[in-house]
């Protein structure tokens, strides 16, 4: 039964049609009927009204106490789903703990916005611009339109000291950057780069993944005198001479995987050299300094920089951690067996958090529950 049904039978409003729906609910069960006392009681303590008809419009759920026929979710539709207006109402816990089974109404809570353009660029004189969508920046040989940021080369005038810039990207925000050689970047949420303004002619172009995740396109050592390019991280170096590929470095975890989609590169640490071939990744383990390589779908591994989520027999609480830093959310299970439970689906990064958990709530492996910006999988 739709949770808007109870508070039209709080507000007196129910047509003959929802009073008989409400009626045989209500009888079903104790639980139906202690729930709609806790929901009543709340609704009751507000001082101010609640808009049903237009608040509820974009709640993105509702609840179902009747059992649901299992769904079969092998590819989940990457159709974004757009609704308009702000969100007022929300089924929301009642512990601070996120411990309870039964929701209760909260008026006009935060709601979970999807991921945007963003990013904080620091300059060599510690100085902070804030790059988001919509507002230009432009300084010197530096121009940023909101979405990406070009640097201009200028080697050539460069001197001996080299002056170092960092992009950082928030959770729940992503950016592209183009570098001095010409090289691009795509840079993850909850990501760190440290680069120079101008490479050093004849000289290694080297820059520092400091944490998080980044895509290269590599301008060819041919048309940078024959340097070749060089992405460190705290525990490993990858080296390159033109080429494509990925690098995920996130500070909270404990492998670094590198992806090569195109071209060759070498991915070297203290105890080792590994040379890669197109369509195989590295996992250096920083615990152990020991590197292994796995032939993998290259599409998985980078479909965040085309604007996509692709799951493949993955782990719910590893899609919660990718989802975590796009919709800038706080995760929390509330036991281990559903962490492990694993699952298949593309979505769009534009489709909002609620569609997606929903989609996987069909699957009758796990239900959720929002509150602010925590989100409680069960």
């Amino acid at each position: 039964m739709e949770f808007k049904l109870i508070l039209k039978k709080i507000n007196n409003t129910l047509t003959k049609a929802e009073v008989v729906i409400f009626n045989e609910w209500y009888s079903e069960s104790e639980d139906h009927r202690t729930y709609f006392e806790l929901v009543k009681e709340k609704y009751d303590s507000e001082k101010e009204s609640v808009d049903l008809e237009e608040g509820w419009e974009t709640v993105l759920r509702s609840i179902d106490y009747k059992k649901r026929k299992k769904v079969l979710w092998k590819y989940a539709a990457a159709a974004a789903i757009v609704i308009a207006g702000s969100l007022t109402l929300l089924i929301l816990n009642n512990t601070q703990e996120l411990s309870t089974d039964l929701p209760t109404v909260v008026e006009k809570v935060e709601t979970i916005e999807v991921g945007s353009d963003k990013a904080t660029l620091t300059l060599e004189d510690g100085s902070n611009i804030f790059l988001k969508k919509g507002e230009s920046y432009e300084t010197g040989r530096i121009k940023s339109n909101g979405e990406q940021l070009v640097y201009e080369d200028n080697s050539e005038q460069e001197n001996n000291e080299i002056a170092f810039n960092y992009l950082t990207i928030p959770r729940g925000g992503q950016f592209f950057i183009e570098l001095s050689d010409g090289t691009k970047v795509w840079l993850n949420s909850d990501t760190k780069l440290k680069y120079p303004v101008s490479f050093r002619p004849n000289s290694s172009r080297r820059v520092e993944l400091i944490y998080g995740e980044a895509y290269f396109d590599v301008s060819p050592s041919g048309e940078n005198n024959g340097s070749n390019f060089i992405v460190t991280t705290q525990n490993q170096e990858v080296e390159v001479l033109g080429t494509e590929f990925n690098v995920k470095a996130y500070k909270e975890e404990d492998i670094i995987s590198t992806t090569l989609v195109e071209g060759k590169v070498s991915v070297n640490n203290n105890n080792s050299k590994t040379d890669l071939a197109v369509g195989h990744q590295s996992k250096f383990n920083k615990l152990t300094n020991e590197i292994e390589t796995f032939k993998v779908n290259i599409y998985n591994e980078v479909s965040w920089k085309s604007g996509f989520f692709s799951f493949q027999n993955m782990p719910l609480k590893d899609i919660m951690t990718v989802l975590s830093r796009w919709y800038d959310i706080d995760v929390f299970f509330e036991n281990d067996r559903i962490q492990n439970v694993t699952f298949n689906g593309v979505f769009s990064k534009k489709q909002g958090i609620e569609e997606i958990l929903s989609i996987i709530e069909n699957t009758n492996e796990t239900t959720y529950k929002i509150n602010g910006k925590a989100v409680l999988m069960k």
